[in-house]
């Protein structure tokens, strides 16, 4: 009989030492971003300290590795914390936003078109690498694929990277800019609504552990982040669980994730980063714009508001986008819904186009 996969898969031991600079660094950059009071702190903080770390540490031949296990526990706490947000009057508004999941169609393929021509023309790209460095989501899956139809993967590993780093940094500092808000250097929706209790505090990890079982046995996408969100979203729904998450808490997913999403370049070795960043840049800058004029127009036509909308197209990743939206008290249930279809169609797109791959590439 086949044995059931772990719940977390740990590789390889930890070099406990390489960690703890790590997350040192991630914590000293959240620290000093939270003191400036920029959007998002223990994220960005943590991600472009980690980013500036890592870089030194490859110019020396040193590799910091981030246990994958850790990510992905804390990407659960994550979806456990976005559902806990959810409400029975939310659930019951669930089916006004079928018109702009419609529009997520649209978009994507309209950004994978908008990309593939960027790619080829402003990275000179050859034609499968470009294929899958447009994608607008699913990194694994686009580097898995693109590597099978004889794309260049540390073109699309730093490519798809670089899509969600600026996603994470540009998002968050037009909030700031237009609105005035600073993302994330509040408790956000759902949290503060009263005193937190070891209750609270036991059952939302209890939750993030059971629902990346549950993602994984029913094999959804993104399994560690939607199995944790929909328990704790049908949990806290229908009214048989209350938590109450204390805002250090949001803090504390913000900064692991961040260093464990700049520690992805550990061992990076390339010859054409910064040909890679510019063409990376204009198509994030693109899709971007895309995404906020998709949400001009869906703002007439559906429940949601132009910041939840722009959030729920924004290319960037499931957890990223829900931590923003989390912290601007936006629903992050929406958001997430939205950016889990457009990977999921991503995704579906890239696979049937993998199999003509080889004569694309002809």
């Amino acid at each position: 009989m086949k044995q059931a996969s772990p719940i977390f898969d740990w590789q390889r031991p930890i070099d406990l030492s390489k960690l703890f600079v790590l997350l040192c660094a991630g914590a000293g950059g959240g620290a000093l971003a939270l003191w400036l009071g920029l959007p998002l702190p223990f994220l960005m903080g943590g991600l472009l300290c980690t980013i500036g770390l890592t870089f030194l540490a490859n110019s020396r031949s040193i590799a910091l590795p981030y246990p994958k296990p850790l990510r992905t526990f804390f990407v659960a706490l994550i979806g456990s914390l976005i559902g806990s947000t959810v409400s029975p009057e939310l659930a019951r508004a669930a089916p006004n936003v079928s018109i702009s999941l419609l529009a997520v169609a649209a978009y994507v393929g309209m950004a994978q078109c908008l990309g593939y021509f960027i790619f080829r023309t402003v990275g000179k790209y050859e034609r499968v690498t470009a294929l899958y460095a447009a994608m607008p989501g699913g990194l694994i899956e686009a580097v898995e694929l693109g590597r099978k139809g004889g794309g260049d993967v540390f073109v699309l590993t730093l490519s798809h990277f670089l899509r969600v780093l600026f996603v994470v940094i540009i998002v968050p500092v037009l909030f700031w800019l237009v609105s005035g808000d600073v993302v994330g250097s509040a408790a956000g929706q759902g949290f503060e609504r009263g005193v937190t209790g070891w209750q609270d505090l036991a059952l939302i990890p209890a939750i993030a552990l059971v629902g990346i079982t549950a993602g994984r046995m029913l094999h959804l996408p993104a399994a560690h982040l939607i199995g944790p969100m929909v328990i704790s979203a049908t949990l806290h729904g229908t009214g048989l669980v209350s938590t109450i998450a204390p805002f250090w808490l949001l803090y504390v997913a913000q900064l692991f994730v961040g260093v464990a999403l700049g520690a992805q370049l550990s061992g990076a070795v390339g010859s054409n980063y910064l040909t890679i960043i510019k063409t990376s840049l204009v198509s994030t800058s693109v899709m971007l714009c895309l995404s906020a004029i998709f949400a001009l127009v869906l703002v007439n036509v559906t429940p949601l508001d132009f910041p939840a909308l722009f959030l729920s197209l924004a290319p960037g990743g499931v957890s990223e986008m829900g931590l923003i939206a989390l912290s601007l008290g936006i629903s992050p249930v929406m958001v997430a819904a939205h950016h889990v279809f457009r990977i999921f169609l991503t995704v579906f797109i890239a696979a049937i186009a993998s199999k003509n791959a080889a004569r694309v590439r002809g």
